[in-house]
């Protein structure tokens, strides 16, 4: 990518944004080498990397990163077998430690993160040279004693001798005869060796190699004569210490340089997924999202904010390019927004192609541009004879030839510096060679010349920043689809231009040739504005409308269904009344079988007990409501449609049309009806409908073994007590109308709450004489007999 651009466009601030946010120094080199892509497999790359990130710290109370050292300065060392330092051991100790955490991590959550898993995976194994660190460090980064068998001996004797030779020392200290040559009574070191601070005029009186003085001369630090000896052997022990430590480490070295390639090569992955992570937070502080790489070629980015400017008072705006045309000029007032619009779209393209997620809404799409080139700000120089002009068509000059098809260019105030009738005509023609050479092109001008032909020419369309004329200012909105005035004269105004001079002014401009042209592209943008404000709100009052609407079916539907729950309950309160009457009318029957068994004959008997049966059979249940639905137009109707049927009050499946008469497949019956019997079902219905298919093809299991028509046996495995006992009431009313006695309920065994609730409802039907567990060989505890 140009550097030129890059620095015009705001990207190294971006750049630095990010580097504060990676943890280390080696993540901050690979932030800092950070620079846009036009591979749009490596871009996709770098974006996969980016999303799975940000969806980890959304997920995720905490990751494994933060605490890593570079070590490659230490690596390097090892490598050429120069020995490693107590520090420099400890630091790739600890960054062993933090690649095995960071290798679990992403190997726990491998389905989640695939990409960043790959890439951890490319992190060493450690375990043996942790394990050999840890030998020598303690946790608080110590050498242990028991480093090797030879320190912990001289440690030992260190020990040992310090003992001795601070007793000697106490004993001097404490002696009578010596107690007026001390300064004070302690003992304290000079050069690696026990002694006793003397007063100077005693230094003859008391025996001893003098190592320091005091500040002030007064006293003497000596060594008594009688443990230089002890002394000696201790700073021997002490030199044997340095010497097996650095036998230590040059073994640690070795150990070191023979996982060096592994070791660097896990520090490299390791700085690599703290910077993906940087990219994460840095989207998640712009509150960006990821962009799709456009097929079409099509730039559409949508509510898109410059990620420099505050976000309390940036204005977002939509930005389309691309499609019927490749190249948008802007227009509008100054310090209205048309600069920042353009480094908007350059910087956002240069952050997608860097792998960074970009402060727009979802939906926004970009495609791979192969170079971004800019012209943008004023490259006057006197040292090299530049004017404004010159510097502009010197770098303009460097675009031409340079640029080629899928290149985007940004102009800042193409052809101005000079005459405007030559700076118009300059800037057309560029324009014109851009357009030939495939480029997609923003921008912006305040030529007339230039309005008008983008206005008749295709593939060039106009756009404009808003600004309000009745507070004077810029609203920094853009608007594609219209040129704008450039307001010198109101923007003069608010600056305090004298009104005498502004006056002038206007009566000039009154009598330019172009005028017309001015009054038209206000009138023009402002019916524009006040279409757009009307759209907006119809849009707002549409979302009303339809949130009302939705809040009212649900209200509907919720009314409709507690109807019919209240309906369902009547029903099955008036079935249960009627199964209670029908079993005590069984039973007054079989009184009056004994009472009547000498009075009457037998067929007077069986005629009478026939008529009460008769009758207890008519009672009559109330009917369901019936809600009337909305009907099915007949034309529209296709074979293989849900209808519902109002004679049998569910939902069927249309498999015949004949005149007014359809063939309707309804649980399992394919029945005949009339046109007039059908109802449009609501969605609900058809849902549950659905739902009740899948648990019916799920549990083809509960189907009873039929004897004739009637069930002898019934199989509820598997369903809860609330779903069996309907099932279970049905059967058993079947079976006792039908003169079966014994049946069988088949519970299974489980955890026994199935048997205990059917037990449970038996225990509560008359008509039920006894129950009993099946025998081992025909099923056992999961077996229940009935008798009637």
């Amino acid at each position: 990518m140009n550097k030129r651009s890059m620095r015009i466009l705001g990207f190294y601030q971006v750049q630095n944004m990010l580097v504060q946010l990676t943890p280390s120094r080696l993540s901050k080199e690979i932030a800092r080498r950070l620079r846009p892509s036009s591979d749009e497999t490596e871009i996709r790359q770098m974006l996969n990397d980016t999303e799975e990130a940000y969806l980890c710290l959304q997920r995720e109370v905490s990751t494994p990163f933060g605490g890593i050292t570079d070590i490659r300065p230490a690596l390097e060392k090892a490598k050429r077998e120069v020995t490693l330092d107590g520090q420099e051991c400890v630091d790739i100790w600890n960054n062993m430690e933090r690649y095995s955490a960071v290798q679990a991590y992403f190997a726990d959550r491998k389905d989640l993160y695939p990409h960043l898993y790959e890439q951890a995976q490319s992190i060493g194994e450690f375990s043996f040279l942790s394990h050999k660190m840890a030998q020598v460090f303690d946790q608080n980064h110590q050498i242990r004693d028991n480093a090797s068998p030879e320190l912990l001996r001289l440690r030992n004797r260190i020990m040992e001798l310090e003992r001795q030779t601070k007793r000697y020392m106490q004993s001097v200290l404490q002696s009578k005869e010596y107690q007026k040559y001390f300064q004070d009574v302690l003992i304290t070191i000079r050069n690696n060796r026990y002694v006793i601070p003397v007063k100077q005029e005693y230094r003859h009186a008391f025996p001893g190699i003098v190592h320091d003085t005091s500040a002030s001369g007064s006293t003497l630090y000596i060594e008594p004569m009688a443990i230089v000896n002890a002394n000696n052997d201790l700073q021997a022990a002490r030199i044997g210490e340095t010497r097996e430590i650095e036998k230590i480490f040059r073994r640690l070295t070795t150990q070191v340089r023979e996982k060096y390639t592994d070791l660097y090569e896990s520090t490299l992955c390791t700085g690599q997924l703290e910077f993906i992570f940087a990219k994460a937070q840095l989207a998640q502080q712009m509150k960006a999202c990821r962009p799709d790489i456009s097929k079409s070629g099509l730039v559409r980015l949508l509510q898109a904010r410059h990620p420099l400017i505050d976000p309390k008072v940036v204005v977002p705006n939509t930005i389309v390019l691309g499609g019927d045309y490749r190249i948008l000029l802007i227009t509008g007032s100054n310090t209205g927004g048309k600069t920042v619009s353009m480094k908007t779209l350059g910087l956002l393209v240069l952050m997608h192609q860097a792998g960074l997620f970009l402060p727009v809404t979802e939906g926004s799409e970009l495609p791979v541009f192969r170079d971004v080139l800019a012209d943008i700000g004023d490259e006057q120089n006197i040292s090299q004879n530049l004017s404004t002009f010159s510097g502009h068509m010197k770098q303009l000059i460097y675009i031409i030839k340079h640029c080629s098809a899928n290149d985007l260019i940004l102009a800042d105030e193409l052809g101005s510096g000079t005459d405007p009738a030559e700076g118009s005509a300059i800037a057309i023609a560029i324009l014109e060679e851009l357009y030939q050479k495939g480029a997609y092109v923003m921008v912006t001008t305040h030529y007339n010349d230039l309005k008008n032909y983008a206005y008749r020419t295709e593939g060039i369309e106009n756009a404009h920043v808003e600004f309000d004329v009745e507070t004077l200012k810029p609203t920094y909105k853009l608007r594609i689809g219209s040129a704008g005035s450039s307001h010198a004269f109101s923007i003069s105004e608010r600056l305090g231009m004298p009104k005498n001079v502004l006056e002038k002014a206007r009566d000039l401009r009154s009598k330019a040739q172009d005028v017309n042209m001015e009054a038209i592209l206000t009138k023009l943008n402002n019916q524009v504005k006040q279409v757009d404000e009307e759209q907006a709100e119809l849009e707002k009052r549409l979302q009303e409308t339809r949130r009302l609407e939705d809040e009212l079916r649900k209200e509907n539907e919720k009314v409709r269904e507690k109807r019919q729950d209240i309906i369902d309950s009547s029903r099955r309160e008036a079935v249960d009344l009627k199964r209670g009457l029908r079993l005590e009318a069984e039973k007054i029957i079989r009184e009056l079988k004994e009472q009547t068994k000498e009075k009457l004959t037998e067929k007077e008997r069986t005629k009478a007990i026939e008529q009460a049966r008769r009758a207890i059979q008519q009672i009559s249940l109330p009917e369901a409501q019936v809600e009337k639905r909305d009907p099915v137009d007949l034309a529209r109707l296709k074979a293989g449609q849900q209808v519902y049927v109002n004679s049998l009050s569910g939902l069927g499946t249309v498999t015949e049309i004949n005149c007014k008469k359809l063939t309707v497949s309804v649980r399992g019956m394919t029945v005949r009806v009339k046109a007039s019997d059908i109802s449009a079902p609501y969605l609900s219905e058809i849902k549950q409908e659905k739902q009740a298919e899948k648990k019916e093809a799920t549990r083809s299991s509960y189907r009873p073994i039929r004897t004739g028509a009637v069930a002898t046996e019934v199989n509820v495995i598997g369903m809860t007590g609330a779903e069996a006992m309907p099932v279970v009431e049905r059967f058993l009313d079947q079976a006792l109308a039908a003169g079966f006695s014994p049946v069988r309920i088949i519970h299974g065994k489980g955890s026994g709450a199935l048997r205990k609730a059917i037990h449970a409802f038996l225990d509560r039907q008359p008509f039920v004489t006894s129950y009993r567990l099946d025998d081992a060989q025909n099923g056992g505890d999961g077996v229940t007999l009935v008798y009637f």
